[in-house]
């Protein structure tokens, strides 16, 4: 009996220590559209946990630089960050106790926005707060219209931004906009609202979320599920840097007044063209841009002139542009944003 229980017991002891919460197999592939291959280049991969309040866990939970990415994930909430050239695309995961694979749009089409043709108000002080109320199904003409049950907003979400690592939040006004979002889809939610502001307080009903935030030519999207009755608070790192930049004429002058300038991305498309980035008229402009490579062009009259361009987060990049007379002048498109 003795020797019975004491391999009872090891057996008990074998099954208690083999019983902790496994991890998932977690597959993240990276498309260039909705429904589209897995991309063939490399993507910058980093996968961080979210805690009970809703912030990032420091130490990231799987990282990798491949285009599909596949790791062990405990069930939670996480934020999946992908990295493609210029393009900085962070969205939503949640993980649960079955295998998980998720195509994640990593190109300007996860950056698209519809105007709405609503002017939007300039709020300073305290953070902007908007009230969403709940989307209704459409209906036909001759279905009969019953009584609306409303559902209060019970989560709440606040979110900032900082232009990169170690700076404190950005002051000015951004452009906020919360869209619906469906599993895989980013690009074609419905707007539910939207806020000018250097921050925002959204209370939404449960449910997960696109944020997307536009400030100084830059645009950043956020998938956020967000769970009921909790509050979460949310920093989007532009990772962005400066662009001081200045034009002289062959013979080494500098340029004082009506240059044109364009940053665009130094990859072309198929087609040869350059994506547009951001543009100014100010003679020797100082602008922010997010870290990555790129052209950048300016034009006078009929001379111009294009150098590459290399932004790193948190640094000032000084480049000179040197104009003359000749033809070959890159062709630029406007952006997809």
């Amino acid at each position: 009996m003795g020797i019975g229980f004491g391999r009872l017991a090891l057996a008990a002891a074998i099954v208690f220590a083999a019983s902790p919460v496994w991890a998932s197999p977690v597959t993240l592939n990276a498309v260039d559209r909705p429904g589209g291959v897995v991309l063939k280049e490399p993507i910058q991969w980093r996968v961080m946990r979210l805690d009970n309040q809703g912030k990032e866990v420091p130490t990231p939970a799987a990282v990798g630089s491949d285009a599909v990415l596949k790791a062990e994930l405990k069930p939670g909430h996480y934020v999946v960050e992908a990295i493609r050239g210029t393009l900085h695309i962070k969205q939503g995961l949640v993980v649960g106790s079955a295998a998980e694979s998720r195509n994640i749009v990593v190109s300007n089409a996860n950056a698209a926005v519809k105007p709405t043709g609503q002017p939007a108000a300039v709020a300073t002080g305290a953070p902007a707060t908007g009230t969403v109320k709940p989307l209704a199904p459409a209906q036909t003409a001759a279905a009969a219209v019953p009584n609306q049950v409303i559902v209060k907003p019970n989560s709440k979400l606040t979110i900032g931004m900082i232009p990169n690592s170690g700076r404190g939040a950005i002051t000015d006004p951004i452009g906020w906009q919360v869209f619906t979002y469906s599993k895989g889809v980013t690009e074609n939610g419905q707007l539910v609202a939207e806020k000018m502001a250097p921050s925002a307080t959204f209370n939404l009903p449960a449910g997960s979320y696109v944020i997307r935030a536009a400030y100084k030519g830059t645009q950043s999207d956020l998938v956020i599920p967000l769970s009921p009755n909790q509050s979460y608070t949310y920093t989007i790192n532009l990772y962005a840097g400066q662009a001081k930049l200045s034009a002289v004429n062959v013979g080494g002058t500098q340029l004082k007044k009506d240059v044109a300038w364009q940053i665009v991305r130094e990859k072309p498309g198929a087609d040869g063209s350059h994506q547009l980035v951001t543009t100014s008229a100010d003679a020797s402009p100082q602008l922010l841009v997010r870290e990555g490579n790129y052209l950048v062009v300016a034009r006078q009259g009929d001379m111009w002139g294009v150098e590459k361009l290399s932004i790193k987060a948190g640094r000032i990049t000084t480049t000179k542009v040197k104009l003359k007379k000749t033809e070959g002048a890159p062709v630029v498109v406007a952006s997809a944003n």
